[in-house]
């Protein structure tokens, strides 16, 4: 391939886009619609910038800044992006950093161009063997947003050539396809922050991040020409899973006071109090799930919503008004006790439930005894972050680990704004739900999927999910909402309010019964608590993707960072393979073969620092043939050791065959090729010339013509 990257803005392009991407061996250009890899935010652009090259196959581009060119605002995030020519393919790395507060009120995203397959499709692909979806690139959608996908196929008949795009860290891949320039141009992004409207009516800005100086984040990309490579990816998941779930259950106190003693508590599932016991017969009923129950901080309902007071010192700070049914001042000790010895793992199901935070939501505003307007949904920077302090001294007075209590929570009514977003990160939150979207449309189609969600502030990092199924509807939800997102190979975040859910035996029979199927229908499927997802999704961010390989008999992921949460790495091999092996850091490491020949290796237990998964197998036929297929064989030979001429012969040719020819290092990198066309010779002959940059060492020779190959270890030595 030949690429071109240009320093400063064009008439069609950004500065830092790549002006030409061209196909040599069939002479499509796929940067021809402009704007191929570059970055912006709304009409925040790149700064003209340098690029400096590194050889003669990548070069790097930088910028100090953005810039809106029609209002001279600038925006303090430095870009530095690196191409790299590999193959008949390309390697983009992007370091996002802010030099100074960056608020990115419009999303920030990297643009790759789809010219030459408007009119065709695009397909979304992850560790399940099912396609996720398939969509048009005809103009006729709007953006579609796609999340926890690694791979993306685009394809048409106006384009002779398919183009794969690999995105091997699930948790940096929120993937958007847009049609607004169509006919001219389509495009498929990568988000690297997000940004969307607040939910419900919320009031305020749109939620999205708010960078610290010095903040810095990596993104890696993939693209390969032809499906000539073998897909390597993290798992979305982990352990091996392909599909996994969550429970979030509303919510502590499990009683109010118009349906009876809201204090009350089983330890057992045979307790007195019927929610809860029936909570712990679930957890034993299905020994393998999580559940994670929300603490309701000020436990009233409208019987007694008017009986509040402001808090000392505090009388004009609405956030400070409080009901007098507070969890912290009501509740009798042994309630507060059954709390902490749920958090301390005291019983024998406890060690499988979390407790997170729903909030005051049943605190009303002063104005108005039962106004909607509760903490999440208005507007108030300041105060904000005093209602969340005053949860954590809530938490803290109960006897609990406000740090622990306070990881996840879901909003009432999944109304969250952006000042109570940030008041979330910034107080530790690591999860929350975003909201319920069975309802919503996204690029002409119901949105029956996963919403992934990750938002930063200064002080930290909060990731979030949408909820796929809830339980307390007196008429069963549809269970295609959850069966799609399962399908698709996604996280699908599960929900109710346990008084609703178990006020009869039905409704338990329901529960059970989904959960059952989750457990048995879907091959590979795991629980996780919200927070440990969270925590996976964390940790591979922080990571960074190096570089990616493939050869004919192996696949390579190289990322720098560590792994504790059941990292998976994911391979999909070809058809036909025998001889499967796994590496991790050069030492033998436990995989296991999925249905469709994907190969799923635990990469989980590393240390801060750079790694190396590797996955090899042998094609099926190269060992172990009859005389009659050995016959049938090509052979490559090369004098061993050898020097940077290396004279090469093939036979066993057939007729007019080509023959390609392939050198790989050891890392399954390749290092150089010849292409001969067929002839009507058995046999044929051709030299390797080999740059002095080429270092000594041991390499792989390889030949393939049509469905056959051979390949021989190499030594090189001298110059």
């Amino acid at each position: 391939m030949r690429a071109v990257v240009s320093p400063v803005q064009t008439t069609d392009s950004r500065a830092g886009s790549l002006l030409e991407l061209l196909d040599l061996q069939t002479g499509v250009d796929l940067a021809e619609g402009g704007d191929y890899g570059s970055v912006h935010s709304g009409d925040f652009v790149p700064m003209d910038g340098t690029v400096a090259m590194h050889g003669t196959a990548s070069a790097t581009f930088s910028s100090s800044g953005m810039i809106d060119h029609s209002t001279m605002e600038e925006l303090p995030i430095s870009l530095s992006v690196t191409y790299r020519l590999v193959g008949r393919g390309l390697e983009v790395t992007y370091q996002v950093s802010a030099t100074d507060t960056a608020e990115i009120s419009l999303p920030l995203e990297a643009d790759f161009g789809l010219k030459p397959y408007v009119g065709g499709f695009v397909k979304f692909h992850n560790q399940t063997i099912e396609v996720d979806r398939r969509n048009a690139l005809n103009g006729t959608h709007e953006t579609f947003r796609v999340s926890g996908d690694q791979e993306v196929e685009l394809y048409g008949p106006g384009c002779e050539i398919d183009t794969w795009f690999n995105f091997p860290n699930p948790s940096k891949a929120m993937l958007t396809v847009s049609g607004e320039e169509y006919p001219d141009n389509e495009y498929l992004s990568i988000r690297f922050f997000d940004v969307e409207p607040p939910r419900d009516n919320c009031a305020g800005p749109d939620l999205h991040s708010r960078l610290g100086p010095g903040s810095s984040s990596s993104y890696y990309v993939r693209m390969f020409v032809e499906d000539d490579h073998t897909p390597i990816y993290f798992s979305y998941h982990p352990d091996m899973y392909e599909r996994t779930a969550s429970w979030i259950m509303d919510e502590i106190p499990l009683l109010h006071p118009a349906q009876g003693y809201m204090w009350g508590f089983s330890e057992t599932s045979s307790g007195d109090e019927w929610v809860s016991a029936t909570l712990i017969r679930i957890l034993e009923d299905h020994p393998q799930m999580n559940m994670n129950i929300l603490i309701l901080g000020d436990g009233i309902l409208q019987g007694n919503c008017d009986s509040m007071w402001y808090e000392p010192g505090h009388q004009d700070s609405w956030s400070h008004w409080h009901c007098t049914w507070r969890i912290s001042t009501e509740a009798p000790a042994d309630y507060k006790q059954w709390l902490i010895n749920i958090q301390n793992d005291v019983y024998p199901w406890s060690e499988r439930v979390n407790l997170g935070c729903h909030g005051y939501h049943h605190t009303p505003c002063p104005d108005s005894a039962w106004d909607p307007y509760h903490e999440f949904i208005t507007y108030e920077l300041e105060e904000h972050q005093e209602r969340f302090d005053m949860i954590r001294s809530d938490y803290t007075d109960i006897g609990l680990d406000a740090q622990e209590a306070m990881r996840t929570l879901r909003p009432p009514g999944n109304r969250v704004s952006l000042s109570a977003l940030w008041a979330l990160v910034d107080h530790g939150f690591r999860y929350y739900s975003n909201g319920a979207r069975w309802n919503e449309w996204m690029a002409g189609e119901w949105f029956w999927d996963l919403y992934l969600s990750k938002y930063e502030t200064p002080y930290g990092r909060m990731w979030g999910a949408n909820t796929v199924w809830w339980a307390d509807y007196n008429q069963m939800m549809n269970y295609d909402y959850l069966s799609r997102v399962m399908e698709r190979g996604k996280h699908g975040l599960l929900g109710g309010h346990p008084i609703a859910i178990f006020g009869g035996q039905p409704a338990y029979d329901r529960i059970d019964s989904l959960c059952t199927s989750l457990e048995q229908d879907y091959p590979h499927f795991g629980w996780l608590l919200p927070v440990d997802y969270a925590e996976l999704m964390d940790e591979l961010y922080v990571s960074t993707v190096d570089s990616v390989r493939s050869t004919w008999t192996s696949a390579s992921l190289y990322f720098t960072g560590s792994t504790s949460y059941g990292q998976t790495v994911v391979a999909k091999l070809p058809e036909s393979v025998t001889d499967i092996s796994a590496m991790v850091d050069g030492q033998p490491a436990t995989w296991e073969v999925h249905d469709g020949n994907r190969v799923f290796v635990d990469a989980d237990g590393l240390s801060g620092g750079s790694h190396q998964v590797t996955i090899q197998w042998e094609p099926v036929g190269i060992e172990e043939e009859s005389n009659s297929e050995a016959a049938e064989r090509i052979v490559i030979s090369a004098p061993n050791p050898t020097d940077r001429s290396i004279p090469v012969s093939v036979t066993g040719l057939g007729g007019n065959e080509p023959c390609e020819i392939f050198l790989y290092d050891m890392a399954g990198r390749k290092v150089t090729s010849s292409f001969v066309p067929g002839g009507s010779a058995t046999r044929m002959d051709t030299d390797l010339m080999l740059s002095e940059s080429v270092p000594m060492g041991v390499y792989v020779l390889v030949a393939r013509s049509g469905q056959r190959s051979d390949a021989r270890k190499l030594v090189l030595i001298g110059r």
